[in-house]
């Protein structure tokens, strides 16, 4: 029993003497590792939050850039209450302050009054960029004497329908048009102060033509239509082909036609622009003055325009009224305020 205790022993002292060995040798000891836990969820980005948008700064600064909208319903404050555009209210030139989503805030700019309001994207037109000739269905339109619809730099057309990168729209002035244009050909804005053209003569002989007059590619009844007599009465005749039709030619600032007409051709539809609906005018009560602030839901969104009569009412807190002008949406209520009738604030202060 004392020999295999002796053994014991010494073994245990060898197994000591081979792991200090050992340690000695591997160099400094290595730190252990914890197992690897699940990798830490990358976070986005943080979005810089975007400054809040100066109406009043940017109402005072002269036009730079222009869109256009055809007035339908809008807000004064972002998911507000909409009003309702009066029926024919003609478009209007105004600049774009902010998008959000399917949203747009447009500065109005009337002779009297500038505020801003809240409409869908929807509502502005779209603006030719270049000279571009409009594309339609089966029909080929190639050299500079080929039947065509052209529409140049700045005409407004109403977006319609959209494939692969090709936009549908519509052209309304002195005549209609309904085609195609490449997506690149249309933007939101253009530079502002652009002057429009009426009809250009060019010397031949003018024919008329009523509302409605089909003028097409082809000299027959079914060719495809080009375009449609709509606001217009006069184009060039080129050339009478028998005692129903003639090649003409129309062109304007906006738009460049060429095709036939028969005066036995049944009319065509057109969407011509309607006469503003008439509404009650306000009965104004009070005279303000140039530069008055008009408030709505606690911000500056706008200010008058010259002394202007207005319609006005005490508001429901002290120091405040209630400041009512006829627009293109009928009468929209403002806030105003200031000590008295008389003494209303301007922005700022």
């Amino acid at each position: 029993m004392a020999a295999v205790r002796r053994n014991h022993g010494s073994v245990i002292r060898h197994m000591r003497v081979f792991l200090i060995a050992l340690c000695a040798c591997g160099g400094p000891p290595t730190k252990l590792v914890s197992p690897a836990g699940p990798s830490a969820v990358a976070t986005k980005p943080a979005v810089a939050a975007r400054a809040p948008v100066d109406v009043i700064a940017s109402l005072g600064q002269p036009l730079a850039e222009s869109s256009w909208i055809a007035p339908g319903p809008a807000a004064l404050v972002l998911g507000g209450t909409p009003v309702q555009a009066i029926d024919g209210a003609p478009r209007l030139e105004v600049n774009v302050l902010e998008e959000q989503g399917n949203d747009v805030r447009v500065g109005v700019r009337l002779d009297y009054a500038k505020f801003a309001l809240w409409m869908s994207r929807t509502r502005l037109l779209a603006i030719v960029a270049r000279e571009s000739q409009v594309s339609f269905p089966g029909a080929a339109m190639f050299g500079v004497d080929a039947m065509r619809v052209v529409l140049h730099g700045g005409a407004q057309v109403q977006r319609l329908a959209k494939k692969d990168r090709n936009t549908q729209v519509r052209y309304v002035g002195a005549l209609e048009v309904e085609g195609w244009l490449p997506d690149e050909a249309l933007v939101d804005r253009e530079p502002a102060g652009r002057t429009k053209l009426g009809r250009i003569p060019t010397g031949r002989k003018t024919l008329m033509l009523m509302t409605g007059a089909v003028i097409r590619v082809e000299p027959k009844w079914v060719a495809q239509q080009l375009a449609v007599m709509n606001q217009g009465y006069f184009v060039d005749e080129i050339k009478p082909l028998d005692d129903a039709w003639s090649e003409i030619a129309y062109e304007d600032g906006d738009v460049f036609v060429h095709g036939y007409v028969s005066k036995h051709d049944p009319p065509g539809r057109t969407h011509r622009k309607k006469e503003p609906e008439q509404t009650t005018p306000l009965t104004p009560n009070a005279n303000v003055a140039d530069g008055t602030c008009l408030w709505f839901g606690g911000e500056e969104i706008g200010l008058l325009v010259g002394d202007q009569a207005v319609l006005l009412a005490k508001g429901d807190r002290a120091g405040w009224f209630t400041l009512t002008i006829d627009t293109p949406w009928g009468p929209l209520d403002f806030d105003a305020k200031g000590g008295t009738e008389t003494e209303l604030a301007k922005c700022g202060g």
